[in-house]
């Protein structure tokens, strides 16, 4: 088997999912034993969304928030797995993306504590599933509302995302087209959400919270208390160029995919964009943007990795899992 070869048949084992789950299971495990409380990601009360203070409070403990956290990021990358074989987004069988998934978030250790971006990442899988399902269907209000509900429920963790909505409305044309009925069966989806949690809110009298998350959402700070360590800024630019080359791959050859697929993977790559300016835009909410970019990201990297890839590629996928050890490594020491 020749070396340009080995990479497409390794992502075709089923042994990714063996380790990768073990790969993320190991790396939130020891992240949790040996760093300290201190390096848990921390927002400020100014741009911190009110609903995501209740939730956390109702999950006590050290590590029954790590649990938490790592079963969420194992159903986010079982999701994108689930639709990039549901939607036939790759030419190959296989479970890169499982595997991508799970490497980029091991190697991340701020998503190994209990983020709001767990949550909202999840939600926001499941929308992509509803805006992929609802590809050119005459009839998709059911659609269209799910998504608009799951991604104002997302905001409900993030506050920003809630301007996602409009973005929705017209990346939406992308996969069928967003006339003035479905316009307003997604603003019914949207609305839903904030009636049924101003009914729970009346009942408990906290009315004061829907307020306070729309002054959340306009407010912004900074996440990290230290700054990001040189390995860090390696291993995202690694992954950036990555990323960058798997998008030059997938233009060069876009008018050889299906009509459905390329209507997903721009989508895709209209959500990796819009969180990746997120993360400029809205610095305190860094890691949750990055983990919501971690699933259209991932999905690219396997369809790039999932075909012959020249030497370049290969090279540098290999300076990509090196700087994502010494990336995870510069958590317990300075260098």
């Amino acid at each position: 088997m020749s070396r340009r070869n080995y990479i497409r048949h390794l992502s075709r084992t089923n042994l990714l999912w063996v380790v990768g789950l073990l790969l993320c299971v190991l790396g939130v495990v020891f992240s949790t034993m040996l760093l300290t409380p201190g390096t848990e990601v921390l927002y400020s009360d100014e741009v911190i969304s009110p609903f995501w203070k209740p939730v956390r409070g109702f999950i006590p403990g050290e590590w029954l928030p790590v649990l938490i956290q790592f079963l969420l990021l194992a159903a986010n990358a079982i999701l994108f797995q689930f639709i990039v074989r549901r939607y036939e987004l790759l030419r190959t069988l296989g479970v890169l993306t499982f595997f991508i998934y799970c490497f980029i978030t091991a190697a991340s250790i701020p998503l190994h504590r209990l983020i709001p971006g767990s949550f909202a990442a999840l939600f926001i899988g499941l929308a992509y599933f509803s805006v992929f399902e609802s590809y050119r269907k005459e009839n998709c209000n059911n659609q269209v509302f799910n998504a608009s509900f799951l991604i104002v429920l997302a905001a409900l963790f993030i506050s920003p995302l809630i301007f996602l909505l409009p973005l929705f409305w017209l990346a939406f044309n992308i996969v069928n087209t967003m006339n003035f009925k479905r316009w307003l069966v997604s603003l019914m989806g949207a609305l839903t959400v904030f009636w049924l949690l101003g009914g729970v809110l009346f009942l408990s009298d906290r009315l004061e919270l829907i307020p306070a998350f729309f002054k959340a959402c306009i407010q912004y700070g900074w996440v990290f208390s230290a700054e990001l360590p040189t390995m860090g800024i390696v291993f995202f630019s690694m992954l950036f160029l990555l990323v960058m080359l798997a998008i030059v791959n997938y233009l060069r050859q876009v008018y050889s995919e299906k009509i459905g697929v390329r209507s997903a993977f721009s989508f895709l790559l209209v959500s990796l964009l819009v969180f990746v300016i997120s993360m400029v835009i809205f610095p305190a909410y860094k890691a949750d943007f990055f983990l919501l970019s971690i699933g259209p990201a991932s999905v690219i990297l396997s369809h790039y990795y999932g075909s012959e890839v020249n030497l370049f590629g290969r090279l540098a996928l290999y300076v990509f899992l090196l700087t994502a050890v010494g990336n995870y490594l510069s958590f317990f020491f300075s260098f």
